[in-house]
């Protein structure tokens, strides 16, 4: 049974899916609020702000004052995830409890291990990386809330995402900026992983719909559900479909799997995030499809085919053109010690790593 919530929706994070999700919830009649987390977002357009420490109780519960629904869309680099998401969920479980409120909590499906089966919420969460313990924490103490009584809490959890404003993985998306800038600006495309391996692909839009199902529904607290999206692709098929729409001459290239990690590990020097790619390889290096049938049996489905949303995503890239810094190579160069800099080694490792580097710097 869907219960439609009129009151306050109050969403913590104003990265891409918080602000398509503030959209989405202003678009249907409800009152909106939102709260920046951290620099990694936009104040989106039209929608009433509020500022102030996410971890001060005090605060939220003001921000969350007269609140139906308390949505958590955190993102940021994962190399931050432990120091920054832990505090501000133990803060909106508190600030739940306190005004009875739902609370409604985005993550990626960064905890599941190396699988080459679709993926259930059933699945275990067996990755291992600091960034995924730090998903399983935060999900388990949602659960663990809702299932002792003390708040009425659920989990949305998706694939990667694509969309408007999702430009790389601190957003959310390995494939974002790394596909759409260069088919736009008629530049290879060079994908990290599988090139042919089938994933999931979420659009924004399609997040943010699922979410609000889930804040409406008496009956989605207490479990993590994975949220529709659209059939999954490979890389190759959907960064073609990208130039297609583009109307671009791109190449299209990925790395053999035995130079990828001769390549991460070079970029680590040109990038301290680049973890965030890392920690996630085994979900690129493999097919990596998420099952929503849960989902889809008790609310229905309703998605963006990936062609439309496709168009969508361009016409915002088209409209926020990449900075275009110093030469890559030059970049990399300054980066190395002086000795290794000069060294064949270092040329090597640049040959590896040219392809993904050029994808993951700004």
């Amino acid at each position: 049974m869907i219960a439609v919530a009129r009151g306050r929706h109050v969403i913590f994070g104003t990265g891409p899916v918080g602000a398509a999700l503030a959209h989405a919830l202003e678009k249907s009649g409800r009152s909106v609020i939102s709260v920046p987390v951290n620099e990694y977002g936009s104040d989106p357009y039209g929608i009433t702000i509020m500022r102030g420490d996410p971890t001060d109780l005090e605060f939220v519960l003001r921000a969350c004052s007269g609140a139906e629904v308390i949505y958590s869309c955190l993102n940021g680099p994962a190399n931050e995830w432990k120091s920054t998401f832990p505090p501000i969920v133990d803060t909106l479980i508190d600030a739940a409890r306190t005004t009875g409120a739902k609370l409604v909590h985005w993550d990626l499906a960064h905890m599941y291990g190396t699988t080459r089966e679709p993926i259930t919420e059933s699945n275990p969460n067996s990755a291992k990386t600091d960034p995924a313990q730090v998903l399983i924490e935060i999900a388990d103490k949602i659960i663990n809330a809702t299932w002792t009584a003390q708040i009425d809490g659920v989990i949305g959890r998706s694939s990667d995402v694509y969309g408007p404003g999702a430009i790389g993985p601190e957003f959310g998306s390995s494939f974002g900026g790394r596909v759409f800038w260069p088919a736009i600006e008629d530049s290879d495309i060079a994908v990290v992983g599988d090139i042919d391996a089938p994933r999931s692909l979420s659009f924004i839009n399609d997040v943010a719909a699922g979410l609000i199902t889930l804040g409406e529904s008496h009956d989605s607290g207490g479990y993590v559900w994975h949220l529709p999206a659209a059939l999954p692709l490979s890389p190759g098929e959907m960064a073609a479909k990208v130039a297609i729409h583009a109307r671009s001459t791109a190449d299209i290239g990925g790395s053999p799997r035995h130079v990828r990690g001769c390549a991460l590990m070079h970029l680590k020097i040109v990038r301290a995030d680049i973890n965030e790619v890392q920690h996630e390889l085994h979900a690129l290096d493999r097919p990596f499809v998420l099952n929503h049938s849960m989902f889809t049996t008790a609310y229905g489905e309703n998605v963006t085919d990936h062609d439309e949303a496709i168009k969508q995503t361009l016409r915002w890239f088209r409209s926020h053109p990449r900075v275009i810094g110093e030469p890559i190579a030059e970049r990399i160069a300054a980066r190395l010690p002086r000795v290794a800099a000069s060294s064949r080694l270092a040329k090597r490792f640049t040959v590896g790593a040219f392809g993904l580097a050029k994808t993951t710097l700004q």
